[in-house]
């Protein structure tokens, strides 16, 4: 089975888009969790680490996680050819 990264590859440009957007949407999340697990509130962070909360999140994706959000949008898409199942 491939790996995200060679699957993205081979996809148009749009589905790479919708990729990275889930990607993020998904680290946002996971941030907004894990404040609302501590005794902090969104309003306690500034924009700047907000975004390097997210962008850690991102790193932390496993290539499980982003593999199945890339499947889920090449199916959407009808482009489970290239996921090579």
């Amino acid at each position: 089975m491939a790996t995200y990264e060679e699957i993205l590859e081979k996809v148009p440009q749009s589905v790479k888009d919708k990729f990275l957007i889930k990607k993020r949407e998904r680290a946002i999340e996971i941030v907004k969790d894990k404040i609302s697990k501590s005794a902090k509130n969104l309003t306690d962070f500034d924009d700047d680490e907000m975004e390097g909360m997210i962008a850690d999140e991102e790193r932390k994706l496993s290539g499980d996680q982003l593999k199945t959000i890339l499947v889920t949008l090449l199916t959407m898409e009808g482009l489970t050819y290239l996921a090579e199942l």
